[in-house]
């Protein structure tokens, strides 16, 4: 389910309007859970606005994303 959300946003979305929008109501602890394995599998990107689908094979880009300074 939350895949499948993510997968349809243009933009960064928030955990809340990530719950919101999900079919089913989900508590906040197994979302945070599921966004740090997609974070952790490369295909969630997550910052200040909130969370967006960034699945990207290559490699170098995900590499360069790290080294980026957090604000």
């Amino acid at each position: 389910m939350v895949e499948e959300v993510l997968r349809r946003q243009d933009r960064p979305i928030s955990l809340n309007r990530l719950k919101a929008l999900l079919p089913r109501q989900v508590m906040h602890r197994p979302l945070r859970l599921a966004i740090d394995h997609y974070r952790r599998l490369g295909c969630v990107t997550e910052g200040s606005k909130g969370v967006l689908w960034t699945l990207n094979a290559d490699s170098r880009f995900w590499t360069a994303v790290e080294d980026w300074e957090r604000r």
